[in-house]
């Protein structure tokens, strides 16, 4: 059964009142001085408080009555919150404590917040973890597009994420996309992620243009992910052929614009990719207010206002 594009932007947005999650009793926040930055699930905290305790001196703050979790006064830099995170995550990995440290990435996120950082950078955690804290990521999608030399019609490379994968196996994707780990700007993301998916080449990379971002609020099973992801265009030659690196890609398939709109109603790509190829859609004039009834609606729900920190 087909969905409308509202619905498929509204999949990958479905979290629409941040306000009644902050006063949720489902809910803790984490905060870094008085800074909100993350939401944890309140089932998530006591195994969260018992590693917490059992590192010497402990890291973090549990305040009952306000739901709340901070850093110790000890951890007063992103040095010292990184090292105590990274120790007291490696514990719960150990003792399994979150399902999602199973899928352990060796890739740290930054979690912005704290003023006094030359970078706004209150302290990176482990990958796997990021939605457990319910903290803002960001990453970056590339849309591969191959224009006709006779015609001008676009096509867009698709990727078909390995059945392997521990998020979305099987599921349509970018050309390109990934996350924003590690410390690494936007373009060296691009260029990285360009060849580690695509084999696709520095100096096409490059050429690469930022279209923007999309924004949006997700839930997963492990918890809440605000997201901003940077949206690039890329126009590849048309003999260019990418080729999977990684082991993270099946295949690649060159389609048509509309076929590729076909399956997005199919719910065959995943669903933030789903909504970037909505935006460029919508930039490139396939979707209008004269053909769309939900033109503006479906804005609203890619580019949304989220109440976190970022750089």
């Amino acid at each position: 059964m087909k969905s409308s594009l509202l619905e498929i932007v509204q999949w990958c947005n479905c979290i629409t009142d941040f306000g009644a999650i902050v006063d949720s009793p489902s809910y803790w926040q984490l905060l870094v001085g008085t800074q909100l930055v993350g939401l944890i699930r309140t089932g998530e905290v006591p195994s969260l408080r018992t590693a917490s305790d059992g590192q010497s001196p402990p890291p973090l703050e549990f305040k009952d009555c306000e739901r709340q979790v901070t850093f110790a006064a000890w951890c007063d830099s992103r040095a010292k919150r990184t090292d105590a995170m990274a120790k007291l995550l490696a514990q719960m990995r150990h003792e399994e404590s979150w399902a999602s440290l199973a899928k352990w990435r060796d890739e740290l996120y930054p979690i912005y917040g704290d003023p006094s950082d030359p970078k706004g950078i209150a302290v990176f955690i482990e990958r796997a973890s990021a939605a457990n804290f319910g903290v803002r990521t960001f990453g970056v999608h590339i849309n591969g597009i191959v224009r006709n030399a006779e015609t001008g019609e676009l096509s867009m490379w698709i990727a078909r994420r390995s059945a392997t994968k521990s998020m979305w196996p099987g599921y349509l994707d970018q050309v390109v996309a990934g996350g924003m780990g590690n410390g690494i700007g936007l373009t060296e993301t691009v260029v990285k992620e360009c060849y580690e998916e695509g084999g696709i080449p520095a100096e096409l990379a490059r050429t690469a243009t930022c279209a923007g971002t999309i924004q949006y609020f997700t839930e997963t099973d492990q918890g809440l992910q605000p997201e901003t992801q940077f949206v690039y265009d890329l126009e590849l030659p048309n003999d260019f052929v990418p080729r999977p690196q990684d082991g993270e890609v099946q295949e690649f398939n060159l389609w048509p614009i509309p076929e590729v709109i076909e399956r997005i109603k199919l719910k065959q790509f995943k669903p933030n990719s789903a909504m970037c190829i909505v935006d460029f859609l919508i930039r490139h004039g396939y979707i209008t207010p004269e053909n769309e009834p939900d033109y503006l609606e479906i804005i609203d729900n890619i580019h949304v206002k989220l109440p976190l920190p970022g750089f």
